[in-house]
């Protein structure tokens, strides 16, 4: 089987589990800063993903725009994962994938 098309584009995609979900400690700049030190000059990425069951501090937000990267937290990973709307409509900045042509 064939891995589905990236049309062009590499991802990372970095996971934060926290055992309490929301309740539990934030996901803080550290993280944010030590997946951009490698997401891009190591593996190229074009488009950088910090996913989370639980919650991202305050100041994540504004790093992530600074750095040109993505956030998911628990209610945009649910969306997500309910299948009802693809991705890219949830992140900002992230055009609709280019027609893949085989």
């Amino acid at each position: 089987m064939d891995p589905p098309p990236t049309f062009g584009r590499t991802w990372v995609i970095q996971c934060k589990h926290r055992r309490d979900g929301d309740r539990g400690s934030a996901v803080g700049t550290p993280d944010l800063q030590r997946v951009n030190g490698t997401a891009r000059q190591l593996y190229g990425a074009d488009i950088v993903l910090v996913v989370t069951n639980g919650r991202f501090s305050a100041r994540c937000p504004p790093l992530a725009t600074q750095l040109h990267m993505h956030l998911a937290d628990r209610r945009t990973l649910a969306t997500w994962a309910s299948g009802t709307r693809p991705l890219w409509e949830l992140l900002p900045r992230i055009p609709a994938p280019r027609s893949c042509h085989r």
